[in-house]
């Protein structure tokens, strides 16, 4: 009975929130644009940011507001609306201390004329270490030009998203299951705004991408694209899944202080996370995943237990899959910049002091997916390591490059060549770019005016825009990153013939052969990118690689019992 007052109570409480949205008499002037949706007709706008006129339509809501009882559980479809739903919110999930909970919404941007028949569709999945970031709502226009339909998301993040005890109260990746919904909702829906739901790309950027890739590898979200882009990411980086969601949940737990007859009792700690205020949850969430110098992140996706009733999205871990081949394969295009460090830890070299952090106590900062038998090993492997980057140099301000070089390996640039390879000996078309071009579209930090190369995140910002073009060089490169995937995006291939925007052909990984187009003002086919740096850490994981299990219940009621 009370589950059902709570269902009820939620109904009602949405209706009236979209009603706020929704008048019931609406006219339609030149500058919008209606579109029916399975759960009720919406109404965009157009737009101009610089970049040509497209209709954007924004909020619309893919999954029923997660409250109550339901905060840490798959989400439910979207609840009906009548008249029509004025698209034009901007939300943000929680995160820092702001946003909303009820957020689970997809931004829709279509041409405003669509050539041919249907449009092929890109799905974009934001980063932001699984706890800030939200849909983008602008600045899609050179996408636009290309003749495709580009869809953002928002979904759940940090805690709310990735809290796993492997119980039905808290199963694991909701995170993950939203994005799924979104996807559902872009299969079921998007004809209607002109988009071939046959011809879907999966697009994500650092927890975006790896994410992306998990959906390549998970049998849940199967057929719901078609193609894959991942950037500056890998299924198989150290932060990327979680191998031990129990502790993670724990130690959060700890950090709250909260009282013993709460922290050390499961469903008493279940009851507090349901119903303590999102803002007032992703602020100790933030806080406590601040601490981390072991590469990770704390609340990431998991191995889920099955048991009755769920549904895993993923139920082994991503290496097993790979190496098994045990997926359904899709083209899969990798994206890394020169300098992933770089935007990526990069601020806290300075500002939290982590040069001299990282020569007086460089255990600290070694992947917690690496364990060791004993002390001594590890504090061996430690020594090898910090001599590869850093040789017998003193950690400071002339290591800054070094410093970023080992950030971006450990991160991104090891898992996601191992992942470019593997993918590739499945069989599936498998494309690799560097990207160098430093302009003025990308990310900033004042304490690295100098460097001259591309950092972590900012391919992207040459597709989606954060920011006016001002020169000819930063034009030229917008132009050929939206080019090269919308190419993608249509044809399943980059280059499907040299042009004089695209004059060099981008070859395909294949196994033995990891070929890699390489991007700065002009273009280069490398082989073998940053071979050393990879061969290393390879040599690493193949001895003191972590496993990684399913989450085990059974271990909380040991722990809190």
């Amino acid at each position: 009975m009370l589950r059902s007052s709570l269902c009820i109570l939620i109904i009602l409480e949405y209706s009236v929130a979209v009603n706020i949205n929704v008048p019931d008499k609406a006219t339609l002037d030149l500058g919008t644009k209606d579109v029916v949706t399975n759960s009720g007709l919406v109404r965009g706008r157009l737009v101009n940011e610089g970049e040509g006129e497209y209709y954007a339509f924004l909020g619309i809501p893919y999954a029923a507001p997660m409250t109550y009882e339901r905060r840490f559980k798959p989400p439910l479809p979207p609840i009906p609306w009548d008249g029509v739903f004025i698209a034009n919110r901007t939300v943000e999930c929680s995160q820092r201390g702001s946003g909303e909970e009820d957020c689970l919404i997809v931004n829709v941007f279509t041409p405003t004329t669509i050539v041919n028949s249907l449009a092929p569709v890109l799905v974009y999945i934001h980063g932001g270490s699984y706890i800030i970031g939200k849909g983008q709502t602008r600045g899609v226009g050179p996408l636009i030009k290309q003749n495709i339909i580009v869809v953002t998301i928002n979904y759940r993040l940090g805690a709310l998203g990735f809290l796993c005890l492997g119980i039905d109260e808290a199963p694991g990746n909701a995170g993950l299951k939203d994005q799924r919904a979104a996807l559902l909702w872009v299969k079921k829906n998007i004809k209607n705004f002109g988009g071939d739901p046959a011809q879907v790309t999966l697009y994500g950027m650092s927890a975006g991408g790896a994410s992306t890739e998990l959906h390549v590898l998970s049998k849940t979200s199967e057929g719901l694209f078609h193609r894959a882009i991942v950037e500056s990411a890998s299924a198989l980086s150290v932060w990327a899944v979680d191998a031990d969601p129990i502790k993670t949940a724990l130690n959060f737990a700890a950090s709250l202080h909260l009282p013993e007859r709460i922290s050390e009792r499961l469903y008493s700690l279940i009851s507090y996370l349901q119903h303590v205020p999102s803002d007032q949850l992703s602020v100790a969430n933030f806080d406590y995943y601040s601490n981390f110098t072991d590469m990770t992140f704390g609340f990431s996706p998991c191995v889920e237990k099955k048991f009755y009733g769920t549904k895993p999205f993923l139920s082994k871990p991503p290496l097993e899959i790979l190496t098994k081949q045990d997926y359904s394969k899709v083209p899969i295009m990798f994206l890394f910049s020169a300098l992933e460090g770089l935007f990526l830890k990069s601020e806290e070299y300075y500002t939290e002091n982590y040069k001299n952090k990282l020569e007086t106590n460089f255990l600290d900062f070694m992947p917690a997916d690496l364990i060791f038998d004993t002390d001594e090993i590890k504090q061996e492997v430690a020594k090898n390591l910090k001599s590869f980057y850093f040789g017998n140099n003193t950690v400071g301000d002339n290591s800054v490059i070094k410093y970023l070089e080992f950030v971006g390996d450990i991160f991104i640039l090891d898992a996601l060549l191992n992942s470019a390879e593997m993918h590739a000996k499945g069989g599936n078309p498998v494309y690799l770019m560097e990207f160098a071009y430093k302009g003025n579209m990308g990310s900033y930090e004042k304490f690295y005016e100098d460097i001259t190369v591309a950092g972590h995140g900012d391919i992207i910002k040459h597709a989606i825009l954060l920011k006016p073009v001002r020169s000819q060089a930063d034009r030229l490169a917008v132009d050929r990153v939206a080019k090269l995937i919308a190419n993608y995006v249509k044809f399943g291939n980059p280059t499907p013939a040299p042009t004089e925007l695209l004059p060099t052909l981008w070859p395909q990984v294949r196994p033995g052969n990891v070929s890699c187009l390489y991007m700065d003002k002009d273009f280069e086919v490398h082989e073998e990118p940053h071979w050393e740096q990879k061969v290393f850490w390879d040599s690493l994981y193949s001895q003191y690689r972590r496993p990684i299990k399913p989450v085990d219940p059974g271990y909380l009621w040991r722990a809190f019992f």
